[in-house]
């Protein structure tokens, strides 16, 4: 019965680890240069926290490019940086520092898994679909999940954490589709609309936020491929 489950994925900060060229960004441009990891990712989810709200509305690329910048601004005060750096020179060298990020050897075992045992694979994300293209193609996740069944918020017209975000792909897809995982790291945009939609969500939750929840959590990538895979194989 396994042809009838579905299991789709978030992209920024569950395939694409954005954490890693946020702290790239911050050690090259920041004179202090003993930040822990436990301060990096705290204030990397506020970071997160912002670019999410940016990206909610599925805007295109050109019309939140400001906003983008805003964020950095946030970084830059807080970090007390020279004062001849400029916020567009941060997010420029963070993007330049995404595009040589490639897909995890957890997510790629994962992926290659459900794509030879034939599992239906899709992507529900956020962003301009310019934008979440060029990440996709970096990832090269077309070769695991077809294009058309990747979905983002621009194109959709909707956007999480709307709940008719979820219930508009599940309309799309094929009709015996009748459970749907959804691998995503944001309990608001990803994890409480899923549930709402009637998904099965399960939580990347990589910085230890709190939340009382009965959902599917993991910590980390290798907990997320267990945890996906032993559900798939116990259902019925």
């Amino acid at each position: 019965m396994l042809e009838k489950v579905a299991v789709f994925f978030d992209v920024d900060d569950t395939l694409l680890d954005n954490y890693l060229a946020f702290k790239w960004t911050i050690r090259k441009y920041s004179t202090d240069s003993i930040f822990d990891e436990k301060f990096l990712k705290r204030f990397y989810r506020k970071f997160h926290s912002y670019s999410e709200k940016i990206n909610q509305g599925g805007q295109k690329e050109n019309t939140n490019s400001k906003q983008k910048n805003e964020r950095w601004l946030l970084v830059m005060e807080t970090l007390e940086m020279k004062k001849d750096i400029k916020a567009s020179d941060l997010d420029d060298y963070y993007h330049l520092c995404q595009s040589n990020l490639t897909l995890s050897n957890e997510m790629n075992l994962l992926l290659n898994v459900l794509k030879k045992s034939d599992i239906f694979c899709g992507i529900l994300t956020n962003g301009s679909t310019q934008q979440q293209r060029r990440k996709i193609q970096l990832l090269e996740l077309d070769q695991f999940i077809d294009p058309k069944w990747q979905f983002i918020s621009e194109s959709l017209g909707d956007a999480k954490p709307n709940v008719s975000c979820f219930r508009k792909v599940t309309e799309r897809l094929p009709k015996e589709i009748t459970k749907i995982y959804y691998l995503g790291d944001s309990y608001q945009n990803d994890i409480r609309p899923a549930l709402s939609a009637n998904w099965h969500p399960i939580w990347l939750n990589r910085f230890d936020e709190e939340e009382i929840s009965p959902i599917l959590q993991v910590k980390t990538e290798r907990e997320a491929v267990i945890t996906i895979l032993s559900q798939l194989l116990h259902f019925e």
